[in-house]
């Protein structure tokens, strides 16, 4: 589908994820969704910053880490404070806090350089972030520091390293080096993936079609709906994506739809891809059941709902959702009228809004609905029924009326922030 100006869009991924997750993603005028992890590729005006987003999958293993070693007292020495500090951590990156957590993790590094806990888990964050090198420097620095306590931690540490030595080597592919594409298919997916992919990892394929499996059987709990025929994925290693799509593009992407989802992947795919995954593939089902990309404020808070919830991570954190509050208060909320037709025009910090401001009120309705009446949603837009007559005939209110709602039930989350105050 091409698409106006307007309608062109940046989103955050990993989550889930609003300073560390720095993946991001827009649609072009030809209709193409691009993602990328550099910023600077973004066009002009489109740039979300990172959301908030959850680690518990980033090593297939969920969110696992060596126990502390000691027990924090009551006092306020350096070693109590170490400690309240890594356990707070742990519980930011449960609940998604990711900002948070890094900023006590290094925190903790600052106290006390070679603390082994907080280089395992800032490992994990930069894996998920791509920053391989500096995962690789925190996992040397955790087995350098890990003790006989820890032992049963370095087995996990020196495979993880062999995994990035993987990641690093498909990142390299030589140019003359011809793409080897296998094409397979599974119950809902033609699947085509890079060969080097399987010969680095032997279930690399059986890893990847659990992912979109999952996804599908997870949208259609959710929204009711599965494509009428074979969504088509394609899988490349980082190196070979590179060389056969850096000739479309003058800013480097790690994915992008043209009516087939293509992702650069890891060598090791695991909860980042998982997450992706979903969010692509909603976006995917979005656009065949409405024949659009709109309203792109439903569009994009299914694909965010998706997203997280692939990473058992909250819809919305408790310091987004007062994010919102704060815009509320502000009067600096933006209409989600203005959100329909795409994201397009605005700074960082109103796109970054707009996305909090999309899966809350997603949430809103899927709160309000069964799957039944979220199909129905998605079958009167694609008959061309206007937001404001669907919304009304299943939830009963257009959609300034759940604005409204939407409003109020934030405010009464927050009672206590200051009064409001002129926009900015």
């Amino acid at each position: 589908m091409r698409l106006p100006p307007a309608a062109a869009l940046a989103c955050l991924l990993v989550c889930a994820a609003p300073a560390l997750a720095e993946l991001y993603t827009w649609i072009d005028e030809e209709g193409r969704t691009h993602v990328s992890d550099d910023p600077e590729a973004v066009p002009e005006g489109q740039r979300a910053g990172s959301g908030e987003g959850d680690v518990s999958g980033l090593w297939r293993d969920g969110l696992t880490g060596p126990p502390l070693r000691e027990a924090p007292g009551s006092s306020s020495s350096e070693a109590d404070r170490t400690v309240r500090l890594l356990r707070g951590a742990v519980d930011d990156l449960r609940r998604g806090e990711t900002a948070r957590a890094t900023a006590a993790l290094r925190s903790v590094l600052s106290l006390e350089p070679g603390r082994p806990e907080a280089h395992w888990y800032l490992a994990l964050l930069e894996r998920q972030r791509g920053r391989f090198g500096s995962a690789e420097a925190h996992l040397r620095a955790f087995l350098a520091g890990a003790g006989d306590d820890l032992e049963p931690w370095r087995a996990s540490a020196e495979r993880r390293l062999a995994e990035l030595a993987d990641e690093a080597a498909l990142a390299e592919t030589p140019d003359g080096e011809a793409l080897r594409m296998v094409r397979t298919r599974s119950p809902h997916f033609e699947i085509l993936f890079d060969a080097a992919l399987g010969e680095v990892r032997p279930d690399y394929l059986r890893t990847v079609t659990g992912y979109l499996e999952e996804a599908h059987d997870r949208l259609e709990a959710r929204l009711g709906v599965t494509p009428s025929e074979p969504t088509r994925v394609l899988f490349y290693g980082k190196g070979a994506y590179t060389r056969a799509h850096r000739h479309r593009f003058s800013f480097r992407t790690v994915g992008f739809f043209d009516g087939r989802i293509h992702v650069a992947s890891a060598a090791h795919p695991g909860g980042e891809m998982r997450s992706l995954l979903h969010h692509e593939y909603t976006h995917a089902l979005f656009r065949e059941r409405v024949g659009s990309d709109r309203p792109m404020w439903l569009n994009e808070g299914l694909a965010e709902l998706a997203e997280r919830a692939s990473r058992g991570q909250p819809p919305l954190s408790r310091g987004e959702r007062f994010h919102l509050r704060e815009r509320i208060s502000r009067r600096a909320w933006i209409p989600l009228e203005r959100l329909g037709p795409g994201f397009g025009g605005l700074g960082n910090r109103d796109a970054r809004t707009a996305y909090l401001q999309s899966t809350a009120a997603a949430l809103w309705i899927e709160a309000r609905t069964d799957r039944a009446a979220r199909a129905r949603i998605l079958t009167l837009l694609g008959e061309g029924s206007d937001a404001d007559a669907v919304l009304r005939a299943v939830v009963g209110v257009d959609v300034a009326g759940l604005e409204r709602a939407l409003q109020k039930e934030i405010l009464a989350e927050f009672p206590a922030v200051a009064p409001a105050a002129p926009a900015d």
